[in-house]
């Protein structure tokens, strides 16, 4: 008996020790966490834990409190035990330029529909990345894509018949339209018909086709809480549990079933010869020798990035102009004495719209589409940056709203929905403000490949929807 009480002592001790070494070790980790960045200033929480943001994109209100931690604190705020956010449009290009040292941080792993398997947006090694972005180009950029504004027109007509044919209201026959949901349709439509060769057909519908709307809004916000948390993307990254808690394209409903559909597109185009390939960027992707894989990833990226962005352009710049008269009634002026020719306005003619085009710029800038923090990591060496020293590995997330309601940048009424800034704006003040406005797009080396189909959508679906 003795004996066994002996080893039952030491088994309890040694069990002890494990939890109090482990528990020195945490704790050693979060004060070297903490003080390492106790220079720079922000919510007590966050010096320690994930728990401030974790909270913010549970609630969805993210986008508010990075702008609010940016007003309190200033241009480096501390928003996580190893993440700063910063709003300076100088900083922010520094670290996407191509020999800046700096990398993608584990906030984009988060970012794919079927786990193991990164599109460009999820893909952080480096290297990889810059050779997907050459094989790419091409297709997103639409250089590749035949018939790109064709296919616009046509899907713009048909947004337009849709409006026409079914929400018209009468003194007796109230038809109300959702347009927010019409908009997004619209987007969906052209963009699956110029990336895979066919429209999803919600327009022609009128309906949210396989719910892939529906299914958006369950698992997008799943997707952005797991790249807030870096180890839980480290944990889905595991195989097994990635399968166990990840959509599959076995299921019925959700996500599975839009990545089931997409994956029997590109199952249809792989069995296509060579000279059988559509001119679309499926087409160009296989072409430029994507693998089947990383043409499903891409595909449901387009679907999901894509189509939510432009939407949220178009939706909340719709919305301003509808609740401002007098921005209505300028930009109904401008495209009353603009002579269009055609059905549908030229891109080249939407351009040499100045009220259009400020329109347009200050929608985009209101209310940024993308709000995510796209965090980098500093160079393993460090480096100081106007008079901060930022440690190595530090990871740097940009605040949107910030870097667009800079009243430095765009003046003291920045809050304020006013396209005459673009158009009053001369000089360095302009040139401070297009430089601002650009970096919705990325910069660099991580900059949009899609930005020239986007701004073709904005320029002609205002003059044709007010």
């Amino acid at each position: 008996m003795i004996v066994i009480s002996v080893i039952f002592g030491i088994l309890f001790s040694v069990r002890y020790l494990l939890v109090a070494l482990f528990l020195g070790a945490y704790a050693w980790a979060q004060c070297t966490s903490y003080y390492r960045l106790s220079n720079f200033r922000g919510p007590l929480w966050a010096s320690i834990t994930n728990l401030w943001m974790v909270r913010s994109v549970y609630l969805r209100r993210a986008h508010l409190d990075l702008y609010h931690a940016y007003q309190k604190y200033g241009e480096l705020t501390r928003i996580g035990p190893n993440v700063l956010l910063t709003s300076d449009p100088d900083l922010v290009q520094h670290m996407s330029s191509p020999k800046s040292g700096y990398t993608r941080a584990q906030w984009y792993a988060g970012q794919k529909l079927e786990v193991g398997h990164d599109n460009l947006l999820s893909t952080v090694d480096d290297n990889i990345h810059t050779k997907k972005r050459a094989q790419m180009a091409m297709g997103y950029s639409g250089k590749d894509v035949e018939g790109v504004e064709v296919a616009l027109d046509k899907h713009i007509l048909s947004f337009l018949d849709l409006i026409r044919r079914k929400y018209i209201s009468t003194s007796s026959d109230l038809r109300p339209l959702d347009l927010a949901r019409r908009v997004s349709f619209f987007v969906m439509d052209f963009t699956t018909d110029i990336a895979f060769g066919h429209p999803w057909g919600c327009l022609v519908n009128d309906e949210d086709v396989d719910k892939w709307f529906e299914s958006a809004a369950i698992f997008l916000p799943v997707v952005i809480m797991v790249s807030t948390i870096p180890w839980l993307a480290q944990l889905f990254s595991i195989p097994l549990v990635g399968k166990f808690v990840g959509p599959s394209d076995k299921d019925k409903t959700g996500p599975g079933k839009i990545l089931r559909a997409v994956k029997e597109v590109v199952r249809r185009r792989f069995d296509l010869k060579d000279h059988e390939q559509k001119r679309d960027m499926m087409g160009s992707f296989i072409r430029h020798g994507i693998s089947r894989n990383d043409v499903v990833a891409e595909a449901a990226l387009q679907i999901a990035v894509g189509t939510d962005t432009t939407a949220t352009t178009i939706r909340t710049t719709m919305l301003y102009i509808m609740t401002n008269p007098r921005v209505y009634h300028k930009l109904q002026t401008e495209i009353d004495s603009t002579m269009c020719r055609v059905e549908i306005i030229p891109d080249k003619l939407a351009r040499t719209m100045p009220y259009l085009q400020a329109v347009i710029k200050e929608g985009s800038r209101i209310c940024p589409p993308t709000t995510g923090i796209l965090s980098k990591k500093a160079p393993p060496a460090g480096e100081n940056f106007k008079g901060n020293f930022i440690p190595g590995g530090t990871e740097i997330g940009q605040c949107a709203w910030g870097l667009q309601r800079s009243k430095e940048v765009y003046g003291d009424d920045s809050e304020c929905f006013r396209p005459e800034r673009w158009l009053e704006a001369k000089g360095e003040r302009l040139e401070k403000m297009e430089k601002s406005l650009g970096l919705l797009w990325g910069y660099g080396k991580f900059s949009c490949l899609g930005k020239h189909i986007a701004l073709l959508e904005l320029n002609k679906v205002f003059f044709e929807v007010s």
